[in-house]
């Protein structure tokens, strides 16, 4: 952004897209998908898999909030993100932020995450929670590009457990591992394993809670290079 401009609440920025939000619908326990439109209703840039779209919100000064697109449900006119129920709670931090019908905000940037297309190179997906949609994003274009995949979703519960169905219909592309309800001395292990042994150039894809992606951070390093693990990173950012 120019170094003339305000906080959003006093003046937009020109590159900022108006949107309104048009549907809210449950997805599991915990977990809603929320439709955006442009306020024109004008046709939306067309978005990679697993690509996260960053929304401002001109009644919470300096706030930016990352979600994950959910590309297999979105079309032209409508972006459809993956959102945590609590967004929008008054007793939560964003209680600031509401994503209900008709609640308007502003697209501030997208962006698509590094993906590592050789034929040669191991790729291991982990995800949980909303960011089980970026992932399923990345198994899909892997999944497009006829590479093989090792994938492990994480959940809570049963109940918590989103888009489960959408990654169950790449099992005939690449390895699907769902792991539910494990207590901290089970994850460790089910990540350590899943990561034993990896080359250093095993390509590691993850996104989800911040504590599943310092473990995953943690024991990949072990194994592969630094820049090999790529992170995507959801929820809270402030704005410029």
């Amino acid at each position: 952004m120019s170094k003339d401009n305000r906080h959003i609440g006093e003046v937009m920025h020109d590159t900022l897209l108006p949107v309104v939000i048009t549907r809210r619908w449950h997805l599991a326990e915990s977990y809603h998908a929320v439709e955006l439109q442009s306020r024109s209703r004008l046709k939306l840039p067309a978005l990679d898999d697993g690509a996260c779209v960053t929304l401002a919100f001109n009644n919470v000064i300096g706030m930016q909030r990352t979600y994950p697109l959910c590309r297999f449900m979105s079309r032209p006119s409508a972006y459809v993100i993956a959102v945590r129920q609590d967004d929008g709670n008054p007793e939560t931090q964003s209680g600031n932020i509401s994503l209900s019908r008709g609640d308007e905000a502003f697209i501030a940037t997208t962006r698509s995450p590094t993906l590592i297309l050789d034929g040669h190179t191991r790729s291991i997906l982990f995800a949980g929670g909303v960011g089980t949609a970026a992932i399923a994003g990345i198994a899909n274009r892997l999944a497009l590009a006829g590479q093989k995949f090792e994938l492990h979703n994480f959940a809570r519960s049963p109940e918590r457990a989103v888009f489960r169905d959408e990654l169950d219909a790449l099992k005939s592309e690449g390895s699907v591992h769902h792991h539910v309800g494990l207590n901290a001395e089970r994850l460790e292990q089910t990540a350590s394993h899943a990561l034993h042994p990896a080359q250093a150039n095993t390509q590691i894809y993850c996104s989800g809670p911040p504590a599943l992606m310092s473990l995953i951070e943690r024991h990949a390093r072990d194994w592969v290079y630094p820049h090999n693990i790529h992170k995507i990173v959801l929820g809270d950012r402030s704005a410029p």
